[in-house]
């Protein structure tokens, strides 16, 4: 930036739009220059920075005014600097559904994000343009001659941005209709335009009256044998790295002991924790869930609950995101309660004593969620005991940058074994309940991973162009002899191989409970029923 004292507010955004389009956007740029290859067009893509340019300035020239430029300036300098080290470092695209994960990650989760590259990025590009920034002084003129002259300047702008767009306008066609994704990565309006809608939304969830559906559910079984149900909610589990799927490695040595079935085809609501999980147990599908219906609706432990089902969620994970929020809830997150705890606490630490509460309600059907850690990255090296190290290097630092792919992968496909540990323990805990119950464990990942294919990493990504590592997730279903009777699983092991979605959950649990109710829909549940 050019050193100065003294500067009116319409320079001031020119400098500052100037400096965050140069140093916010190489994510952009290099998506831009992936489609555009620039030895055949080098000036379509320098024109970028200038159509770029021309829009953040009109934008910033219209809302800055006097008391608040700075602080307008200043926040849009630090917020840019963050989002430029996540896209530039790992792909990630900062829309709706990931700002709603930003207000939502808690300490722990925040920390695992931290790097000495994170703290370059926010101080270089951030900070020190802030703090130069706050230390100016702007020139404040007559509100006339202040309009007037940001009247010339967004005259400028604006007949460079349309003589842009006009002099390479097939290019620009081409652009916004055919290659849309790209405008995801631009920094800072995108992820304005995120928050916006991310704040709209939570106005209209807030507003929307809730919606009570399946209140006629009732238990609807030939024989009195109460049901059992674990139903694991994993996280950041890929089902290509199963090697129940056919992966390379024995990352499910256990597992593949069990008589199981296994859902090969799984996709998942969203790729995100905060969106998948809620729509999973929605009665909502994919196309049709939004939070503002979503969470305002009964859900799969609502409509149980209505059933006299005993209802359970323990959490290990950052929360139910509003699922729980109705039925009884356990945090073991924690050593006090969680007694699995060494680095961090372990998944297997919600088993416990679990025995205490089945024992508590043998009268009664019992539902219990667990609610993983997984393999929720980027320290995939902590989300498991050591003894579990089973494919080494590993990668040891949540900077992905300092480990090669293979430590990557390794740490990763370590949790996976951990997981086919826990599962395979959930199984035990459930045969040991065969007399008293009928019962099941049903496993389903939220979402998958991105382990540095095409070069993205973690998760989040719009759903519309988000990679198949992120949507095709683990799945696995374990009954019990007596529940293997009234499944079909001949018929189930061969649907199991084909394409199957988070959309069937809903339908699927109220089946395997026999709960009748008018919002069962047979033709969503995926699993078929002993005539």
């Amino acid at each position: 930036m050019h050193l100065t004292k003294n500067i009116t507010i319409s320079k001031l955004v020119l400098l500052v739009s100037g400096f965050i389009t140069v140093t916010g956007n190489y994510k952009f740029f290099t998506e831009a220059a992936g489609i555009y290859p620039i030895q055949e067009n080098a000036i379509f893509v320098g024109s970028l920075f200038f159509w770029l340019f021309s829009f953040l300035s009109t934008a910033l020239l219209l809302v800055c005014y006097r008391f608040n430029t700075k602080f307008i300036l200043i926040t849009l300098l630090l917020c840019s600097s963050v989002i430029s080290y996540f896209s530039d470092n790992y792909g990630i695209v900062f829309d709706e559904n990931m700002i709603a994960n930003v207000f939502v990650t808690n300490m722990s989760e925040s920390f695992d994000l931290l790097s000495f590259k994170l703290l370059l990025y926010f101080v270089l590009l951030g900070l020190i343009p802030a703090i130069y920034v706050y230390r100016l002084e702007i020139v404040y003129t007559s509100l006339n001659k202040q309009v007037w002259q940001k009247i010339k300047y967004i005259t400028l702008l604006v007949i460079v941005f349309v003589g842009i767009s006009l002099l390479f306008s097939k290019s620009y066609a081409s652009l916004l209709r055919e290659h849309k994704q790209l405008r995801l990565y631009i920094n800072p309006s995108y992820y304005v335009y995120a928050l916006g809608k991310h704040i709209n939304s939570q106005f209209k969830t807030i507003a929307t009256p809730f919606k009570i559906i399946g209140q006629d559910a009732a238990v609807n079984r030939d024989n009195k044998v109460n049901k059992l149900i674990i139903l694991v909610v994993g996280e950041t589990a890929r089902a290509d790295r199963m090697s129940l799927n056919g992966y390379s490695r024995a990352t499910n040595p256990l597992l593949s002991q069990q008589d199981i079935i296994n859902f090969s085809q799984m996709y998942s609501c969203g790729t995100d924790t905060e969106l998948s999980v809620p729509c999973m147990f929605s009665q909502l599908t994919r196309e049709e869930y939004s939070h503002e219906l979503g969470k305002n609706t009964s859900n799969l432990l609502d409509v149980l609950s209505y059933a006299d089902v005993k209802v359970l969620w323990r959490d290990n994970n950052s929360s139910s995101k509003g699922v729980a929020d109705r039925v009884e809830y356990e945090d073991y997150r924690s050593s006090d309660r969680n007694v699995v705890c060494d680095i961090e606490c372990r998944d297997e630490g919600m088993l416990s004593d679990l025995q205490g509460y089945v024992d508590n309600n043998l009268s009664n059907d019992i539902v219990v969620i667990l609610h993983t850690m997984g393999s929720h990255g980027p320290a995939y090296y902590k989300r498991y005991p050591k003894s579990f190290e089973s494919f080494l290097p590993v990668c040891t630092t949540n900077q992905f940058n300092e480990c090669t792919n293979e430590q990557i992968n390794n740490a990763y496909d370590n949790t996976i074994v951990y997981t086919d540990y826990f599962l395979n323990n959930v199984i035990e805990f459930l045969k040991n309940n065969q007399r008293s119950f009928t019962t099941a464990m049903f496993y389903m990942s939220d979402h998958g991973e991105s382990l540095g294919e095409g070069g993205l990493y973690l998760h989040g990504m719009p759903y519309f162009i988000a990679p198949k590592e992120q949507t095709h997730v683990a799945s696995v279903l374990w009954l019990d002899d007596n529940f293997s009777k009234e499944v079909d699983t001949d018929e189930l092991r061969n649907i199991a191989n084909n394409e199957l979605s988070h959309d069937g959950l809903f339908h699927a649990m109220l089946g395997l409970m026999d709960i009748k109710t008018r919002v069962y829909d047979k033709e969503l549940d995926f699993i078929p029923y002993a005539k």
